[in-house]
């Protein structure tokens, strides 16, 4: 066996085993935070990364020449789906996001993630280029991106739209844009933003989180112990108790962690962060670091073109979840509201990551090193 061989199989084993410790780690943290408040997610938990793990099997057994036709229906359909959504969807905190699927809810904004990777991928590799893109020809990439963010955007889901965004970006990115492109980019997201914040594009609790965020004086500093932004204070104050070992699952019940909401979702980092402390935090954070090495060396050693387009969209899709969850339980980016890859309950979510990683897994069985 060469060793370009054993490299490859060592680079799935790693992927695999990573996927593996995070699956379990969820079950463990959530099954802690049910302890907290009485609750059961860590068994519908279980539940759900089993039928992610089958639509992740499933994934890696299609042609990739058949997900590939299906990119631009898959696309069209969630399109359909998330104008279904502002219409007709479930509403939970002043938000619609959710479709209602007799006993369970959909949300197609998670989805939304897969189908924007596989609709730039199909784009993409069917218009090749040797050199750099110019602003102008990526005007249909962007469309294709802004289309559905605008959409998700309205629900309200700052967080998702967000991520969507960056996952788009990455993709381009990724295919290679001029400096001039870059530069004009720039230029738009500093005129945008501002022009978006006073049209109302933001809403009103969006931008409470974001002013508590920055602000520095004493009056926005005890504003943010009352307000929205006091939950990201609470999940600090958790993850700082840990300190580098972390704390005895009895201390770890009477801290903060009861009157933290959301503990489930968008800061279960907090609670896995108190109970392991520093070390145990970078474990965690090395998983992740895995699955995207394990992404990133499957987009650069890919057979097709349009296969390492989908590696990148999926590395891009588990980073920038991760980055952005991270970020806002430790007091570095704003709230947004985004769950932890895996770690944080949902089934949109976990079967997105996962059929995500099953397209991973299918290059990874059918590719060969470039040459």
């Amino acid at each position: 066996m060469s060793a370009g061989v054993r490299l490859r199989q060592g680079s799935l084993f790693i992927g695999l085993g990573c996927l593996l410790m995070l699956c379990a780690s969820s079950i463990f943290n959530l099954w802690f935070i049910d302890s907290l408040h009485d609750t059961s997610f860590h068994r519908s938990q279980m539940i759900w990364l089993v039928v992610g793990a089958v639509g992740g099997g499933v994934a890696a057994g299609l042609d990739m020449a058949f997900i590939r036709r299906m990119g631009f229906s898959i696309y069209l359909a969630l399109c359909v789906l998330l104008v279904a959504v502002l219409l007709f969807g479930r509403e939970i905190n002043h938000s619609r996001r959710w479709i209602e699927l007799g006993p369970m809810n959909m949300q197609p904004s998670e989805f939304m993630k897969l189908g924007v990777v596989l609709m730039l991928a199909d784009w993409f590799d069917a218009r090749r280029r040797t050199k750099e893109w110019p602003l102008r020809q990526l005007i249909m990439p962007i469309l294709l991106v802004g289309a559905p963010v605008v959409l998700i955007n309205l629900e309200p889901d700052l967080g998702t739209s967000l991520c969507v965004s960056l996952i788009g970006g990455s993709i381009i990115l990724y295919e290679g844009v001029r400096k001039q492109t870059l530069i004009a980019a720039a230029l738009l997201l500093l005129v945008g933003v501002p022009i978006a914040w006073r049209m109302g594009a933001v809403r009103d609790y969006q931008k409470g989180r974001v002013q508590a965020w920055m602000a520095l004086d004493e009056n926005a500093v005890t504003q943010r112990r009352t307000a929205r932004a006091s939950q990201s204070e609470q999940a600090l104050w958790a993850v700082g108790s840990g300190r580098m070992l972390g704390r005895d699952m009895d201390d770890a019940r009477r801290s903060v962690l009861r009157h933290l909401p959301f503990l489930y979702t968008d800061f279960a980092l907090a609670s896995w962060a108190e109970l392991f402390g520093l070390v145990g935090t970078l474990a965690l954070f090395g998983l992740y670091l895995g699955v995207i090495w394990w992404a990133i060396y499957l987009a650069n050693h890919a057979r097709e073109r349009y296969d390492a387009l989908v590696a990148v969209g999926v590395a891009a899709l588990v980073f920038w979840q991760f980055f952005i969850n991270a970020g806002m339980v430790i007091g570095l980016l704003p709230v947004v509201g985004m769950t932890l890859p895996l770690m944080s309950y949902g089934g949109s979510s976990v079967l997105t990551v996962l059929i995500g990683c099953g397209f991973l897994v299918n290059i990874a069985m059918r590719r060969r090193a470039r040459v």
